[in-house]
C-alpha cells in the first residue's frame, strides 16, 4: 500500500457520547487512514456508522458485517463477529485508560462499491493491555462522506480523530 498521507480533517470532543466527522471522504482518494485516540473509562467498545452524501447517519437495516479478534495480555483471545448489523463494532476496543485505533476505509466515496474497513487498536482493559484487529464491510454501494463514532454505554472522556487520504 502506498504510504503518502495527505491530511484531510480532524475533529475532537470531550464528555460526548458520539462524534461526527463529516465531509472527510471525497473523490480524491480510494483509501483513507483514520486515527482515533480516545478514553471512556468504562470498558465499553466503540462503534462506527457511516454518513452518506445526504448527511444521513446509516443506523438502520442490516448493512454492516464485521469480525474482530481480541489479543489480551493475559494470553487469552476472543472474537466477535456479526452479519447484518446496524454498525461496525470493535473498530476500537474497550478501554479504561485510553485507546488508540488506526483504521483504513476503502472506497467509501465510490457509489459503485461497498465500503470496506480494517483496523488495529491497542488499549488498557482494566489493568492489562489489549490489542484488537478488525475487518468490516458496509454492504450498500452508497457515496459515503463521513463517519459517526459512538461510545456504547457512556460518554467519551475525550476523543480525537484525524483523517488522511492515502496516495
Amino acid at each position: 500500500m502506498a504510504t503518502n498521507l495527505q491530511f484531510i480533517k480532524s475533529a475532537s470532543g470531550s464528555s460526548v457520547s458520539s462524534l461526527q466527522i463529516t465531509d472527510c471522504f471525497n473523490a480524491n482518494y480510494d483509501v483513507y487512514k483514520v486515527v482515533i485516540d480516545n478514553d471512556n473509562g468504562s470498558n465499553n467498545d466503540l462503534y462506527i456508522r457511516v454518513i452518506n452524501d445526504s448527511g444521513t447517519v446509516i443506523s438502520s437495516g442490516s448493512k454492516y458485517d464485521y469480525a474482530n479478534l481480541e489479543l489480551n495480555q493475559s494470553g487469552s483471545f476472543g472474537q466477535n463477529k456479526n452479519t447484518g448489523y446496524q454498525e461496525f463494532r470493535g473498530i476500537g476496543y474497550q478501554a479504561t485508560t485510553g485507546n488508540v485505533t488506526v483504521a483504513y476505509f476503502y472506497n467509501p466515496y465510490n457509489s459503485s462499491s461497498h465500503t470496506f474497513a480494517m483496523s488495529q487498536s491497542t488499549s488498557m482493559y482494566t489493568t492489562s493491555l489489549r490489542g484488537g484487529k478488525s475487518i468490516g464491510v458496509y454492504k450498500n454501494a452508497d457515496t459515503i462522506t463521513g463517519l459517526e463514532i459512538n461510545e456504547v454505554n457512556s460518554d467519551f472522556t475525550y476523543i480525537n480523530v484525524s483523517v488522511y487520504g492515502v496516495k
